[in-house]
């Protein structure tokens, strides 16, 4: 995502696996390649300081927020997807053995979402769980792609609407949906929602306007 006005507050949350997302290691190999010095890229950046850059590079900020990255991705002269796509190429083949936890957190603090992704990186898929505050909704904008969704209700209960359609769903029910889709389901009781989520290709890495 790379506008400037009023970002969304968003982090990115990495574990210590090496098959997680090391953001810093990565923004740093981006700026040895291009040849720039860690002054350059905050200067390109139009707003980050070095002490922060330092410290995302050297992984003491592990959960940059989506401010940060929208600077990286400007000093870097890319867009933030383009710095997933670089961590997905940096990968290696292996398997993964994950938790309830998750290997990563996206939160989208102003819209009260939160994406908890399952498995490593992946441009082609996603598999994990959304979380919906009380009275806050998961809509399309939400997934940015005109791919395959599917989701179940884990705890709680949604109720919106699809393609005009009012839908309900209660906890082990599921929505699957082929093609680009117009919804927008919303948490309307007192407790917050978890639904698992998967989608093909990625609604993190591909086509996300939140993170493009």
């Amino acid at each position: 995502m790379m506008k400037k006005s009023n970002p969304k507050q968003s982090r990115v949350k990495s574990g210590k696996q090496p098959s997680g997302l090391n953001v810093g290691k990565i923004v740093r190999e981006l700026r040895e390649e291009a040849g720039l010095s860690g002054a350059e890229l905050c200067r390109r950046s139009g707003g980050l300081d070095s002490k922060t850059l330092t410290a995302v590079e050297k992984g003491r900020i592990k959960n940059p927020s989506i401010t940060t990255l929208e600077y990286l991705a400007q000093g870097l002269g890319m867009t933030i997807s383009g710095i997933f796509k670089r961590a997905e190429l940096l990968q290696e083949k292996h398997f993964y053995i994950g938790n309830q936890k998750g290997v990563s957190r996206t939160e989208f603090i102003a819209r009260g979402v939160q994406l908890v992704s399952f498995t490593p990186f992946s441009r082609e898929f996603f598999c994990g769980k959304a979380i919906l505050e009380t009275g806050k909704s998961f809509d399309h904008s939400l997934l940015g792609h005109k791919g395959v969704f599917f989701i179940q209700i884990l705890v709680g209960q949604v109720e919106g609407v699809l393609e005009g359609k009012k839908v309900f769903l209660k906890e082990g029910e599921s929505l699957y949906s082929k093609g680009e889709m117009v919804f927008n389901l919303k948490n309307l009781h007192q407790r917050s929602a978890a639904l698992l989520l998967v989608t093909v290709p990625s609604c993190i890495a591909f086509g996300n306007p939140l993170l493009s």
